[in-house]
């Protein structure tokens, strides 16, 4: 029996032996299994095991098929440990069967179950499972949000039960292809006095995001981590949705047809005489890029700002944005890890070296003989105005930076020695 077939007959027994609002009739079939009375329909993928990893390790993904939602695909990236392999799969089953099952039956009969939390219920009962709190997901969605599990944390915060007032699932609506259900996953792990950091997980791998500034309170000097998932939906003919397709295939032609043209701005104009909105290629132009090139230069790990600074077209200036709450950026990301492996390497390369950022690094890396060491250096946020901003609204921005600039300056300093905008 293959291990895939083995964990989906583990999760078979759990979901039997636990009965009650997750029962009804299950059903094995070569290398499927129905649940909930054939609502839905389970498969199993056991990927290899990473480098350093024993039997006692294992890396699964679990796709759920939904019957009475179009077929969409729910995608659960699950670990499971233990003594040897079969203990290691029995432990995914149990986490899938504990983490996943309950918002998946939940939103299914769109009510909570097993722990499960309805979010952004406008006065709800948290007792009941209905909280008012959003745990991150904006309000406009049916969002069922499962129970944590800790390891390593003797009292997570406010115990086992849900708690909405922490992001948990922060940009997972900004960062998700446009489709209308999706599963997310959100782990925060504790690191001692370094505090908490946040992975987030859409659709298995289609996102992954790592948000090192979780705020959680701290719980001493042990390592821990707590994950819990999330189902979501966006409403049916959701405005959202359908720009989320077009910037999708914004995304995408602009960086397939990148090297086709001497400059981006011969694309731009030729992607708004294809049909392409103005504002959505300027968007893929100004945040889309510097997704390309944080990509590119990932294995480097530069200290890259999480925000940058926006020129409106209406005249305002904001700072602090933060660009995993911009779809063009985000989504833009989950594209490029796609891209950096269909493109040749010559194209993806250019298209990552477009945006300032990766000038700069570049500079850095040339300076240092091709082995820099990253961790020495500032960078600063961005500026990026709309289209159509004015140069004085875009002046405002600017002194906006040079004072974040002043502000961070050493003393012994009269400038700093290296800068971004």
């Amino acid at each position: 029996m293959s291990d895939s077939d083995e964990l989906l007959d583990l999760i078979e027994s759990c979901i039997v032996e636990h009965g009650g609002d997750l029962g009804g009739w299950t059903r094995r079939d070569n290398d499927s299994l129905q649940l909930f009375d054939g609502r839905v329909t389970l498969r199993a993928e056991v990927r290899e095991s990473s480098p350093g990893w024993n039997e006692g390790m294992v890396h699964a993904h679990v796709l759920t098929t939904l019957h009475e939602h179009d077929d969409e695909i729910l995608d659960a990236c699950l670990f499971g440990m233990g003594d040897d392999r079969k203990r290691a799969l029995g432990q995914a089953a149990g986490i899938w069967m504990t983490l996943v099952a309950g918002p998946i039956r939940s939103f299914l009969d769109d009510r909570p179950v097993c722990m499960t939390c309805q979010a952004n219920v406008e006065g709800g009962d948290e007792s009941k499972g209905y909280c008012p709190g959003g745990f991150g997901l904006p309000p406009g969605l049916r969002a069922y949000v499962g129970p944590s599990i800790a390891r390593g944390i003797a009292e997570p915060p406010k115990g086992s039960s849900p708690d909405e007032s922490m992001p948990w699932f922060r940009y997972a609506a900004e960062s998700a292809a446009p489709r209308r259900v999706h599963l997310a996953k959100a782990t925060v792990t504790h690191q001692g006095p370094e505090g908490w950091r946040r992975e987030l997980e859409i659709d298995g791998h289609d996102v992954s995001h790592r948000d090192p500034d979780w705020p959680a309170r701290p719980l001493g000097r042990d390592f821990g981590y707590m994950t819990r998932f999330a189902v979501f939906e966006f409403p049916r003919n959701s405005k959202t949705l359908a720009r989320r397709a077009k910037l999708e295939k914004a995304i995408r032609h602009f960086a397939e047809n990148f090297a086709k043209f001497d400059t981006a701005d011969e694309l731009m104009a030729d992607m708004v005489a294809r049909g392409y909105n103005p504002d959505l290629v300027h968007e893929v132009e100004s945040f889309s890029t510097i997704a390309f090139g944080r990509v590119l230069f990932e294995g480097l790990e530069p200290p890259y700002p999480a925000t940058i600074i926006r020129a409106r077209r209406d005249g305002r200036v904001q700072d602090n944005v933060p660009l995993m709450g911009l779809p063009a950026y985000s989504r833009a990301r989950a594209i490029a890890a796609q891209l950096r492996e269909s493109m040749p390497q010559s194209d993806f390369q250019a298209l990552g070296l477009y945006n300032a950022e990766s000038h700069g690094l570049i500079q850095v890396i040339e300076k240092a003989g091709g082995k820099p060491d990253l961790t020495g250096i500032t960078m600063y946020p961005l500026v990026v105005p709309d289209r159509g901003a004015s140069q004085e609204t875009m002046d405002e921005a600017m002194a906006v930076l040079h004072r974040l600039i002043e502000t961070n300056r050493p003393a012994s300093r009269k400038k700093p020695w290296w800068k971004f905008w």
